[in-house]
């Protein structure tokens, strides 16, 4: 085999795209759901060729069309470690059982929400605690919080406040990093924002009741905030290569947000992606 893919958004979805018009032998490797966290969004409205905007699902749909349309192999399983032989083949060991090799590698593994590491976190995980609405029951007439204060957390705040009874937005300062389109509905959308304090524990048994703030300021005043639901988004973390590599090896390429790059668009890993998988045709031309 030419290629190991390893991740199924944007980035590898592209990228296995690419390598397999171009005449080589690509396997895609994806832990989920190919798409990656795309394929969950409600609307795109910033990706050339849809006026109009188009879900994450059905632009993922469209690429994982077209790349198997080129001879793209598909598999759903996850890379548990890799590593390269003297006779410079690649080996990567899948959670499911087996082993696939081949001359080269591409890391499309894509980036993971950050947790709040506040006490109750980890037990209330998926108890009322999510990151995003694809992962939770309906938000209908419920009290939810949203804490960030990146893109993300403002759109997914505006999007819940649609159905929700009332959503909060929590964000340690009172700047939104977000662009001029979005901050105005976010202003129409009803959203209570709660500027100045952060998340410092979760309360609740069997679900989550309520919030603690504290100020960012570092006042020792604490307030609980009564809610049915909570959601995170206070950035990603790339998925870090499943080897003890201190430097890559040749042969081995990442791309999209896996790459820790800060411009986490469709399009940014998709064209980032193609970019890799020319690499990887030049290294394979020159073996």
């Amino acid at each position: 085999m030419d290629a190991v893919v390893i991740g199924g958004g944007p980035a590898g979805l592209a990228a296995g795209m690419h390598l397999s018009r171009a005449g080589y032998s690509a396997l895609l490797v994806e832990r989920r759901s190919f798409g990656g966290q795309a394929r969950r969004l409600e609307r795109i409205e910033n990706y050339p060729g849809f006026p109009h905007g188009v879900s994450g699902a059905r632009l993922m749909g469209l690429w994982l069309e077209q790349a198997r349309r080129w001879g793209l192999a598909v598999r759903l399983d996850e890379a548990v470690s890799l590593a390269r032989g003297a006779d410079r083949i690649f080996s990567v060991r899948l959670k499911k059982g087996g082993a696939l090799h081949a001359r080269s590698v591409l890391w499309c593994a894509g980036a993971g929400f950050r947790r709040l590491g506040v006490p109750g976190e980890s037990r209330l995980l998926g108890k009322g605690v999510w990151n995003t609405c694809d992962e939770a029951p309906s938000c209908a007439g419920l009290e939810v919080a949203v804490v960030g204060a990146g893109e993300a957390a403002a759109q997914q705040a505006a999007s819940i406040a649609r159905k929700a009874c009332r959503v909060y937005l929590i964000s340690r300062t009172g700047r939104l990093k977000t662009h001029r389109l979005l901050l105005e509905r976010l202003s129409r959308s009803g959203v209570v924002r709660i500027p100045g304090f952060r998340v410092s524990g979760l309360l609740g048994r069997r679900r989550l009741e309520a919030v603690e703030l504290t100020p960012s300021s570092g006042r020792e005043e604490v307030k609980k905030l009564k809610v049915d639901a909570l959601f995170t988004l206070i950035g990603k973390e790339p998925v870090r290569v499943p080897a003890a590599w201190r430097r890559k090896p040749a042969g081995f390429f990442e791309a999209g947000d896996a790459a820790a790059g800060i411009f986490r668009q469709v399009a940014v890993a998709g064209g980032d992606g193609i970019r890799a998988a020319m690499r990887a045709v030049r290294y394979l031309e020159g073996l």
